[in-house]
């Protein structure tokens, strides 16, 4: 281990020096190739400091090695442009934080301690499951005494009731944190499920020395109730405001806001806001994709991603605002490549993980809801959300996973898409039963679609299948591949492990920059894990 320290502090005395002016490709170069020595040696480490890998240090490596290499891509074309100074800043600032997080996380797992994981630091899903097995222990001591035995294990009732409150309460936090930037439907009715939640608890809690066994299950079945119902809505508010982002991602666009700030820049702060504001709804996007994601390539690309887009969230307009020369330019043009490359990546890895069935009943419940709506700009947007089913199906691993029957149907789903979009763009008058024919259209092929979906995901597990058949509309949730522990049913990513850590990309060496001198590339292998 210590040889690696030594080599995390070549690289960061190499760091210090690219702040000066004397920062070139040379200077580069002398970089990746000490912090690839270093990535080298800290892969063939890692399974001998860290045989379980699931460690939050852990974690934390593989989130500043990508960060690492995406930092090095773009300040590679920092140099080659010849950028300002405070381009070059900003991701040597990255750097140097990347190479500091590397340094405790080292330290810690060698010497062998372990980062205690608080409450706090645990997801929404993670608390979920914790919540529900200290349901389920409760209710099995419960099942295994009598009503005259139970005064004995009163004291680690009282316990499991206090734990669960603090759990619960952290619960909500990441509900509330969410429903802050949910559409404003669902921000109410998260925050009534939340209210009901804590309501429930708080009983569950105070019921704690109710003497009778059988009411004590009846309070702890009703706090059940209340979690799963929390989380059922979670999972569809998810993805209506994953619908609405996606969109507001090309509304809001870097391009537009760039063209708005030029054409008036007072007017231009209402977009803005609407940036901001959907910053914020991405980031929780990510944050819940993370929670419900048990692959640590996605978790990783995801985190990276989300790094990447906060920092340039503080910078972006700054840059976009400064007064026009040949650097300013040159300094926005890097930041703002360097965002839309990272928003590139977010959009595909979230469209590899997610669930298309529950997407297209998401999309069909809006749909049905607004079919008959006269407004026509309600219609439009309720057309242009289409586009993400577009948008989903166009990734190779989700087009390809249709049967011969599917792409036939996704073929008719374009066309009636293109129909219904030219039908509520057109500027003359139009009968709104026309509208609403091709709506209809458009919502039964979507329903065919979804049907086929789920009969090839039946298929491979028809004896399961023909026992319980499950409605098709049945599961609302916002990644694929179900996974079933008693009565719980949550569906996560795919456990085959085909999400690459670059996601669209594949690697880095793809990416454009194959004709430079610079060895960084390899290290995109080095993070491959297998």
């Amino acid at each position: 281990m210590e040889s690696l320290l030594v080599q995390l502090n070549t690289c960061s005395e190499l760091i210090a020096e690219g702040y000066s002016s004397t920062g070139n490709i040379g200077w580069l170069n002398e970089f990746c190739a000490t912090f690839l020595d270093f990535a080298s040696d800290l892969k063939a480490r890692l399974p001998e400091v860290a045989p379980s890998g699931a460690n939050l240090d852990v974690e934390t490596i593989f989130l500043c090695l990508t960060q690492v290499v995406t930092c090095i891509t773009h300040l590679e074309r920092t140099i080659s442009m010849e950028a300002p100074q405070m381009t070059r800043q900003h991701f040597l600032d990255r750097l140097d934080w990347c190479l500091r997080r590397l340094l405790v996380s080292l330290t810690q797992l060698e010497s062998n301690v372990a980062p205690v994981k608080n409450l706090e630091d645990h997801s929404f899903v993670e608390l979920m499951d914790l919540a529900l097995d200290h349901l389920d222990d409760y209710m099995e001591k419960l099942a295994q005494q009598s009503n005259n035995s139970l005064h004995i294990l009163e004291e680690s009732f009282t316990e499991d009731t206090y734990q669960l409150a603090s759990i619960v309460n952290h619960i909500v936090r990441h509900a509330l944190a969410f429903a802050n930037v949910a559409i404003k439907s669902d921000k109410k009715a998260l925050t009534a499920l939340c209210e009901t939640l804590l309501t429930e608890c708080a009983t569950f809690h105070e019921e704690a020395g109710e003497p009778n066994s059988g009411h004590r299950k009846l309070e702890a079945l009703s706090l059940e109730r209340a979690l799963y119902a929390l989380e059922s809505f979670l999972n569809e508010a998810l993805l209506h405001l994953l619908f609405v982002s996606l969109i507001d991602l090309e509304n809001t666009s870097v391009e537009k806001l760039k063209e708005a700030l030029q054409r008036d820049p007072v007017g231009a702060q209402e977009l803005i806001s609407a940036f901001d504001t959907n910053m914020d709804r991405i980031q929780q996007i990510g944050v819940l994709a993370i929670a419900f994601s048990q692959d640590i390539k996605t978790k990783t690309i995801v985190r990276s991603c989300l790094a990447s887009l906060e920092s340039l969230d503080a910078c972006i307009v700054p840059a976009l605002q400064l007064p026009e020369s040949i650097s300013s330019s040159h300094h926005a043009e890097v930041l703002q490549e360097h965002f839309n490359q990272e928003l590139l990546i977010f959009r595909n890895v979230i469209h590899e993980i997610i669930d298309s069935c529950s997407l297209i009943n998401n999309y069909l419940d809006m749909l049905g809801e607004r079919i008959h709506v006269q407004d026509r700009n309600h219609l439009k947007l309720i057309v242009q959300r289409g586009g993400v089913l577009v948008e989903h199906f166009r990734l190779p691993v989700n087009y390809s996973g249709l049967s011969e029957d599917g792409k036939r149907v996704h073929k008719d789903l374009i066309l009636i898409l293109r129909e219904c979009q030219a039908v509520v763009n057109l500027d003359i008058p139009v009968d709104p039963k026309r509208i609403v024919k091709r709506l209809k259209i458009l919502y039964s092929v979507l329903a065919k679609l979804r049907d086929l979906i789920s009969k090839d995901n039946l298929e491979p597990e028809s004896s399961v299948a023909s026992a319980a058949q499950v409605p098709s509309n049945a599961t609302r949730t916002f990644v694929r591949n179900s996974r079933s522990i008693g009565k719980r049913h949550r569906s996560f990513v795919k456990q085959t492990g085909n999400c690459s850590v670059f996601g669209p990309q594949d690697s880095l060496a793809e990416s454009g920059h194959n004709e430079s001198d610079l060895i960084s590339f390899q290290i995109t292998e080095i993070l491959r894990l297998d």
